[in-house]
């Protein structure tokens, strides 16, 4: 572990050496929500927007980052391998098996998931955060909202060079560069890396080894071209290639502590649950941990006809994920006693996934009162998963299985979407938009027992219609109000379970889920645009959701997603921005989304002896987020910019079940830093959790391998942590 004073010098040594750059002007965002170019404050919904200098000024690098900053936006790993689980308005993926809720975009192409999405933030023009169901522009896993990361194109006019670099405690560093620039009148390159290395904020407490650890490359390049008489066709083409090794996570067990029925079995956790770092152990020395490979590659072509455009993209995406863990969260060894297997459970699939997406659009590019879109849109996607976690039955848990359950999902999304806008009366715009959305899924599965393989298939078909009505009563005063449909496509526990046994019939099927969103805001500007205030109110009503829930099938409890009743919900979220002179800023944000899930009763709970209300917070969904900040710059002659910031994150408790009785607790994060920055240099010395909060990062209810026996699993929350950055750009 680095020792912080150290890094204290270290800053102060770097500081002295950086020569100052102008306040960041509050200025309008450009973004692309809804598949055209509209600032932040003229855009109709909820959007959080970062652009390049908002990234650098917050030290955005992940999802986490931008959560911290957005109002009704939480991300989590929520002990998920592949990806953390993001939630928006209280609205994520209650099982990590089912499809998700938040889409998450590069430039408009659907990524899959969130796993290798990070690595690439060095290389974005901005970061979009769009909240409430986005299904008539992106498609399908867009329930809850959609996430979008508007890569950098190649600079035509001239060349760029940058780097990056960052050092911190707990062994992290990290590098990157960038070059762009053209090569011949209308066609430029650009070519970014990034490698990182981090040893994790925990250790085994048996054995030492680092916890949480991780070790990633990811490589970005990009060509445009810009070719016709008037420059009005451009072509671009992003590759990018990520490889990230991520070692045992720092989760452990923490058993029952209430008696909550008449049987033995019948216990639960009742409280908050706490972190403790002396009950990290695991075997995952001896295993493979977790390693994740992305490819994905996109063409975007456009072309202006005048007074019309047409656009297509082109993408396909290919990535390799090893999980090979120690699933039991503990250091036990291997332990059989009859057949009955006691310890040291190992966890270990081999997932790949391929698809390939291409999208039309024609639209109006004119600036009358009438705008217009059509597109259509068609999706392939393919799964396979080869699960080789050992059983009992071959005599130890370590040791892998020579045959694995087997799992293919290949699914199939066709899409024609258009929209119709007009200006009524000057400032008065009514806008309908339509998509009609169909998902073809087939699956099957082989499990290694002597049984017999599923096979199963279904369509899902839907018309996702919005309605956006808005009124720019001034050029700086906006109102708006909507209505919008989104759904989620339904699927199958079709996995035969824990390899055991299969799932019984009457629960291989699962339908999909759909939402109805209403939608009510404002987007203001003051004193001369140096305020912005911008707030929203919202209900959803969501119905078919699909959560959690457990069967017992010869003797063993088996994991499977049903549909669980309803939901709704009435929230809300705000927020602001004010610079009133060059040296002071001041933003912030509040979010409020209690949305309770109705006529659900989880079998597990059930199980346990528990009884709810019906009207229950859903699990992993914090009811209250906020953030404040406040930026001080101090001119100093001839030297450059003294900066200082203070940055405070807050997520009201969250419950590992819908019985809402184990929770997380709340969690306050507090982040600052002091820098110098000049025209091109950027460096800065930061204290991340600087009060180190310990409450745990997220928590869900387990079965201990052990003995069947309820318990829970929590995620340790990353430590106060000292570190530098410095930025070059030429």
């Amino acid at each position: 572990m680095m020792n912080a004073r150290i890094l204290l010098a270290a800053g102060v040594s770097l500081a002295t050496l950086v020569p100052a750059v102008a306040h960041a002007q509050v200025e309008d965002i450009v973004v692309t929500a809804r598949k055209e170019k509209e600032t932040l404050q003229e855009v109709p919904i909820s959007v959080a927007a970062f652009d390049q200098d908002m990234i650098a000024r917050y030290d955005i690098s992940d999802l986490e980052d931008i959560a911290k900053r957005t109002p009704n936006f939480t991300f989590s790993n929520n002990l998920g391998m592949f990806g953390g689980v993001p939630v928006i308005r209280g609205i994520g993926a209650p099982r990590t098996g089912s499809n998700a809720s938040v889409g998450l975009f590069i430039d408009g192409v659907d990524t899959g998931n969130a796993g290798g999405i990070s690595l690439q933030s060095f290389d974005v023009e901005r970061i979009e955060v769009v909240r409430g169901p986005q299904s008539t522009q992106f498609g399908r896993g867009v329930l809850a909202g959609a996430i979008n990361y508007v890569s950098r194109r190649p600079n035509l006019d001239k060349i760029e060079a940058e780097f990056g670099g960052e050092i911190a405690e707990y062994g992290l560093y990290r590098v990157e560069s960038r070059v762009s620039g053209p090569v011949a009148d209308g066609l430029a390159f650009s070519l970014a890396a990034q490698r990182r290395s981090f040893d994790g904020f925990y250790n085994d407490a048996n054995t030492g080894d680092d916890m949480g650890n991780s070790d990633s490359t990811a490589v970005v390049g990009g060509i445009r071209a810009q070719f016709g008489a008037e420059k009005q066709a451009e072509l671009y083409v992003r590759l990018a290639y990520s490889d990230e090794h991520i070692g045992q996570p720092a989760w452990h067990q923490v058993a029952t502590n209430t008696q909550t029925g008449t049987l033995a079995s019948q216990r639960w956790y009742v409280g908050t649950l706490k972190g403790d770092p002396d009950k990290l152990g695991s075997n995952a020395a001896d295993y493979g941990n977790i390693d994740l490979k992305y490819y994905r590659a996109a063409a975007h072509f456009n072309y202006d006809f005048g007074g019309a455009a047409f656009s297509s993209i082109s993408a396909y995406n290919r990535s390799h994920q090893l999980q090979d863990v120690d699933s039991d969260f503990t250091a036990n060894p291997d332990l059989i006693s009859g057949s009955t297997l006691l310890g040291n459970f190992r966890s270990a699939l081999d997932v790949h996934v391929e698809d390939f997406s291409q999208e039309l659009r024609l639209q109006s590019s004119g600036t009358g009162p009438f705008k217009w879109l059509i597109g259509g849109y068609f999706r392939k996607e393919n799964y396979s998963s080869d699960d080789y976690s050992p059983t009992a039955a071959q005599g130890s848990s370590s040791v892998l299985a020579p045959t694995p359950n087997v799992l293919t999902r290949d699914t199939k999304t066709y899409g024609v979407f258009g929209s119709l806008s007009y200006e009524i009366t000057p400032g008065l715009t009514v806008s309908q938009e339509l998509r009609y959305s169909q998902d073809k899924i087939f699956e099957t599965s082989q499990p290694r027992a002597a049984m017999t393989a599923g096979s199963f298939g279904a369509t899902f078909r839907n018309w996702l219609p919005r309605t956006i009505v808005e009124w720019q009563a001034t050029p700086d005063h906006m109102l708006y109000a909507s209505v919008a449909k989104g759904n989620k496509p339904g699927g199958f526990n079709n996995a035969a379970g824990t390899g055991f046994s299969a799932v019984p019939d009457e629960y291989i099927a699962y339908d999909e889920e759909q939402m109805w969103s209403y939608e009510a805001g404002f987007k203001t500007a003051w004193f001369d645009r140096k305020l912005t205030f911008n707030a929203s109110v919202f209900h959803l009503e969501w119905s078919d959701i699909q959560v959690n829930s457990q069967v017992t099938v010869n003797g063993y409890p088996v994991g499977i997603t049903l549909n669980g009743g309803k939901a709704r919900g009435t929230g809300a979220e705000m927020d602001f921005h004010f610079q009133p002179n060059p040296g002071w800023e001041v933003y912030g944000g509040l979010g409020y989304a209690p949305i309770r899930i109705l006529d659900y009763v989880d079998t597990r709970v059930r199980n346990a002896g528990i009884t709810t209300d019906g009207k229950d917070q859903l699990a992993g969904s914090p009811d209250w987020t906020g953030n404040a900040g406040v930026i001080h710059n101090i001119e100093l002659e001839d030297v450059g910019t003294l900066f200082l910031q203070g940055d405070v994150s807050y997520r009201s408790t969250t419950y590992a079940t819908e019985a809402n009785l184990a929770e997380t607790g709340s969690k306050t994060t507090v982040d600052v830093q002091v820098g110098l920055r000049r025209p091109g240099i950027r460096a800065s010395l930061y204290v991340n959790n600087l009060l180190d909060d310990k409450a745990v990062q997220s928590a869900r209810a387990y079965v201990n391998p052990t003995n069947y026996a309820r318990s829970f699993i929590v995620q340790l929350p990353n430590r106060r942590q000292v570190g530098l950055r410095l930025s070059l750009k030429y």
